[in-house]
């Protein structure tokens, strides 16, 4: 056979005939390239044969295979030349169609689906075929790479494919005999423990087997809401009949994901209907259990009974936020009593640090004496509710603002200084939002967003404050929302507008080149460019900072790679963010990152922020010292604006400290800058650091710390951070 014959072979899947999943992901790629060079939509959509491997057990594989020459010949039919469909994997295909947006495609897909549904039988078919499909429009502007589109699509698609599943379950229920089901086809060997559990506790405790789809509930439990038994198949669909026509869609999308193994627990409130027919509140908490696979395997938690009513909060004897909303929603209809309806709403500061320095029952008894403490003081109009977690919401009926401002200066005098319980000291503040109705809202929701806006600005002014709700502060939110809305898209379409620019770093004595930091710069259509200081918090907010800062690293040392043919030893320094430490392995993606790249680690060097480096994080700890072991430089960065002691430059994991730039300031006539700046210098210079001094941006500010044993600078007066391209040529 020739070698062509041989490539054609392996480029083509033999069973359906179009591309295999090699070919295929090099020809949507040379697409995606064609699409964006002629300014062209490209819609790509990947789909999954639904309930293949039921077609396969009940027909036989043959079955199967004839679906699957079926699907990808009505596929075909509906394509052009120009589009592209190749398989993906045994009953996923990638289908590309050029130059039309999302609707036309759709319509496409429809018609496969038709297609599948009108001839089914005419090849030899039992049943009809049909598929769930995610698809994505892709802009000429777009960065995404093959995979990014592939990740994508698949996303969409488990989406429907969740729809797919809940509606085949409740269909199966409907032909399931209940009695049929029995203790007997639960298989699990802790069944003592189990009862043991269920005796124990006022909670309904469940265990399911996710490969069987069987779940187990306690006799109580079954009583109260006439199940069919203790043991019941099609959970998810059984209790859909029982659950609130308001809960129904939150429970049934929950329990999917878990069924999909696209969560790993869930916390979730509903309501359903007992055997009296009466609705009762019930908070569910649960948690997955995969195998040695990293499939769903069982799925075990308990269920809360939280009443008819729900109006207390058992913890604090408050009364809860859906007391807090009733209370409210009455006084807005009581007009002629109630004219002004002020809504305050607290939250204890550093909360979480109690919990993490004690434990959850201690942290348990200090809300409930906070809770006691604020009933205490408050006046006649005014009362306090629990809402979720550390928050408490107050409501002041026909009160002023000058009553409100003293209610929360009484609860601030008692929190303003160190606490005593059980013999543990402890320290927590309280901030504070209050808006106030008609002024500010004129119903519930708008009501409560106004006090939570002025609760926000209150913690992010330094917390211990409270703060009166007016027009500017939803201004500056919604633009924040706005801005993370905007970055979401940004990072979600490949980091469009986003770029790296370069800030040389060079030797201390003789100014010569040593190296860059890399440093991301975001661009948007409505704001311009936008300052790193406003949008890195937003990134780590949100969740973003860690694919956006995976994505500078290969940039940068891309970027290194680069220049080190015109400079073997050039060194880029990219920072850290403490959020990459905690998810993934990071040593590995900056292990694989330098060989891909084949980059050497001694041109590479990461830097984290002082404020990590003194919380003695062992993960930090851990990380950074592995990539030491690996032959990359740590630095510590903004060293002098934290809380290290000096002592801890000795035993800290960084090769190099960055000083701040806050003390080159000032630097030609400021003592205390010059000593501080030499000293650190010395210091680490004694323990084997070395000192980068940032912020350098004058001749004279050079020249006062030219001498002074530093081994780098790094400021405006050798060149602004630029485009990798301007690098050489301002230099």
């Amino acid at each position: 056979m020739e070698h062509r014959e041989l490539w054609q072979l392996a480029a083509t899947d033999s069973l359906t005939g179009v591309s295999s999943r090699r070919e295929g992901k090099d020809r949507l790629e040379l697409i995606i390239k064609r699409a964006k060079k002629e300014k062209k939509t490209l819609t790509v959509a990947m789909f999954d044969i639904d309930s293949l491997n039921w077609i396969n057990n009940r027909y036989g594989d043959r079955a199967g295979d004839r679906v699957l020459q079926f699907v990808t010949s009505a596929s075909r039919r509906c394509l052009r030349p120009e589009d592209i469909i190749f398989r993906l994997s045994s009953d996923e295909f990638i289908v590309a169609i050029y130059g039309e947006e999302l609707t036309n495609a759709d319509k496409r897909l429809q018609k496969i689906l038709e297609i599948l549904a009108g001839e089914y039988e005419e090849h030899g078919l039992e049943c009809s075929p049909s598929f769930s499909y995610g698809a994505v429009e892709i802009y000429p502007e777009d960065c995404f790479t093959v995979s990014d589109i592939i990740a994508k699509a698949d996303e969409l698609m488990y989406v429907q494919k969740r729809n797919y599943h809940i509606m085949r379950a409740k269909s199966k229920l409907k032909h399931t005999d209940a009695e049929s089901v029995s203790e007997d086809d639960f298989q699990y060997d802790q069944a003592r423990l189990y009862d043991a559990l269920t005796a124990s506790t006022d909670d309904y405790i469940f265990i399911g087997n996710m490969k069987t789809g069987v779940f187990r509930y306690p006799p109580a439990m079954v009583a109260e809401f006439a199940l069919p038994g203790e043991v019941v198949e099609n959970a998810a669909a059984c209790w859909s009949g029982l659950i609130h026509p308001h809960d129904e869609a939150h429970f049934l999308e929950s329990n999917q994901e878990i069924a999909d193994g696209r969560a790993e627990e869930h916390n979730i409130e509903y309501r359903a209907r007992n055997a009296e027919g009466e609705w009762i509140w019930l908070r569910c908490r649960g948690k997955l259990i995969r195998d040695q696979y990293g499939n769903p395997d069982m799925f075990a938690g308990m269920i809360s009974n939280l009443g008819k009513e729900k109006q207390i909060d058992h913890m604090t004897g408050l009364y809860n936020r859906f007391e807090f909303e009733g209370s409210i929603k009455k006084y807005l209809m009581d007009g002629s009593q109630i004219t002004r309806i002020g809504v305050m709403i607290l939250d204890m500061d550093a909360f979480k640090n109690i919990n993490d320095l004690y434990d959850r029952m201690f942290g348990d008894e200090i809300l409930r004496m906070t809770a006691g403490n604020i009933r205490s003081i408050l006046p006649g109009n005014s009362r306090i509710y629990r809402l979720d977690g550390d928050e408490f919401g107050i409501i002041i009926t026909n009160g002023t603002e000058k009553d409100a401002e003293d209610i929360f200066s009484e609860i601030q005098k008692q929190y303003t200084r160190q606490q005593e319980y059980d013999g543990k000291k402890y320290y927590c503040t309280i901030s504070g939002g209050y808006a106030v109705c008609p002024d500010n809202a004129d119903n519930y929701l708008e009501l409560l967003k106004c006090a939570n806006y002025a609760l926000e600005r209150s913690k992010a002014m330094g917390k211990n404050r409270m703060t009166i709700y007016s027009s500017e502060i939803p201004k500056e939110k919604e633009k924040k929302l706005e801005m993370v809305q905007m970055l979401r898209e940004s990072v979600e379409r490949g980091f469009a507008g986003f770029s790296v620019c370069y800030q040389p770093q060079v030797d201390a004595k003789t100014g010569e080149l040593y190296g860059a930091e890399a440093l991301a710069r975001w661009h948007c259509s409505k704001y311009g460019d936008v300052s790193p200081g406003e949008f890195i918090p937003l990134l780590e907010q949100n969740g973003l900072i860690v694919s956006m800062g995976m994505w500078i690293l290969r940039k940068a040392a891309a970027q290194c790679k680069k220049w080190c043919e015109r400079k073997p030893d050039f060194n880029m320094s990219v920072n850290l963010s403490y959020q990459q430490f905690l998810e993934g392995d990071l040593t590995s993606f900056v292990r694989d990152t330098l060989k891909e790249v084949d980059l050497s680690p001694s041109n590479l060097t990461l830097e984290l922020t002082e404020s990590y480096f003194v919380k003695e994080d062992a993960i930090v700890r851990e990380t950074l010292e592995s990539f030491q072991k690996m032959g990359v430089r740590v630095a510590m960065d903004d060293f002098g604006v934290g809380y290290s002691s000096l002592s801890m430059l000795k035993h800290i994991p960084a090769d190099i400290v960055k000083i701040d730039r806050g003390f080159v300031k000032g630097i030609t006539t400021d003592l205390f800058n010059a000593t501080f700046i030499r000293s650190i210098t010395e210091l680490c210079n004694d323990v084997g650091k070395q000192v980068c001094l940032e912020g350098v941006e004058t001749k004279e500010e050079y020249g006062s710390v030219g001498n002074m044993g530093l081994r780098l600078i790094q400021g405006f007066y050798f060149g602004r951070p630029v485009p990798a391209e301007k690098f050489f040529e301002n230099l």
